[in-house]
């Protein structure tokens, strides 16, 4: 396994899909409020974009390992 700039941003991205589930949870609970809609605006906008960017650069890695062999 070669340590690229795909495994990088992989990891970012994961890092944003977790970094949204935290930030929609440690909002609710400090606000007390789990039905705000600017609150769901931001977590959903993190959240996908976490979910493609970790799936992009899983396939981009999986390509680039097959074009190897």
């Amino acid at each position: 396994m070669k340590f690229t700039g795909n495994y990088v941003m992989q990891y970012l991205s994961f890092a944003l899909l977790l970094g949204a589930v935290a930030f929609y949870v440690g909002w609710s609970i400090a606000y007390g409020d789990w039905n705000d809609i600017g609150l769901y605006s931001v977590s959903v906008i993190l959240i996908l974009f976490g979910i493609l960017g970790t799936a992009l650069f899983h396939f981009k890695i999986k390509q680039e390992e097959s074009n190897l062999k």
